[in-house]
């Protein structure tokens, strides 16, 4: 597999792969139920929106290896992922959402560090 060359490639290999209409969505017609979707604030997820690790590796064309980097705590922006036990799986929509500030953050200038004045040690004569 190549090397990624930015966040905006992979938002771009992301968004050109085909999703699901929500649209498919079964219709709610108990009015318990439908109060309950109704609140919700996130669009329903389909079972094809869930994915693995590799499945998202593999549309994102990237190894798994850097799926699972992204993921861990210690990434600086990591992955929205839902942990089951063992298992990993990613919520697909939230993925795109990702990508898209991931490449955003980069594509925003970033403010170089001024560079500190190197300091030399004071000459001392030899002790006598």
């Amino acid at each position: 597999m190549g090397v990624i060359r930015s966040m905006s490639a992979l938002l771009e290999r992301a968004t050109s792969y085909p999703t699901v209409s929500y649209a498919e969505s079964p219709i709610v017609t108990d009015p318990i139920n439908r109060q309950i979707l109704s609140t919700n604030f996130f669009p329903p997820l389909s079972p094809q929106d869930i994915l693995t690790p590799e499945e998202v590796a593999a549309r994102l064309k990237v190894p798994p290896s850097w799926v699972y980097e992204k993921t861990r705590a210690r990434c600086r922006n990591p992955m929205p992922c839902l942990r089951l036990g063992r298992y990993i799986r990613f919520a697909w929509p939230k993925i795109i959402e990702w990508l898209s500030t991931e490449s955003q953050q980069q594509a925003a200038p970033r403010s170089v560090p001024a560079k500190r004045p190197t300091v030399r040690p004071a000459h001392r004569p030899p002790s006598s």
